[in-house]
């Protein structure tokens, strides 16, 4: 048999944690934000890395050349590095360490392989140059 569920006096379901009044709930197939995010709406991220890359005019070595604000900036910051700003040669370093350590992270290892597996291989290969020796000898 189904229970039954106790009333309350004004007979209106319990309002509490986890049950907020039905009048302040969603609606069924309407979204929370309906507005939502607009299209083409850009993150701060990729704002940005669009302001980086946009291109400055500036004058290297006698000849003006159009570079990415980005290359701008590394370019500025070597040139105080190189005279002796010592923020600047702290900075350039740090990076430079930073660029250096993610590219040995990136590399592969020289011998992804255990011990264990290297030693097979090297007995395996053993074995095939035995099967090439007999077969010159025949």
């Amino acid at each position: 048999m189904a229970k039954k569920q106790k009333k309350t006096r004004d007979s209106e379901p319990k309002v509490g944690r986890g049950k907020p009044p039905k009048h302040t709930q969603f609606r069924k197939g309407v979204s929370g934000n309906p507005e939502g995010r607009p299209k083409g709406s850009k993150n701060l991220s990729t704002l940005i890395m669009e302001a980086a890359n946009a291109e400055v005019t500036a004058t290297i070595d006698g000849k003006v050349r159009r570079i990415s604000k980005l290359q701008a900036t590394a370019m500025q910051l070597a040139t105080k590095a190189s005279v002796g700003d010592q923020p600047a040669i702290n900075k350039f370093l740090d990076w430079i360490d930073e660029i250096e350590t993610r590219a040995a992270a990136a590399r592969p290892a020289q011998f992804p392989l255990e011990e264990r597996d290297v030693e097979v291989l090297r007995a395996a290969y053993e074995r095939m140059k035995q099967c090439d020796l007999d077969e010159v000898t025949e």
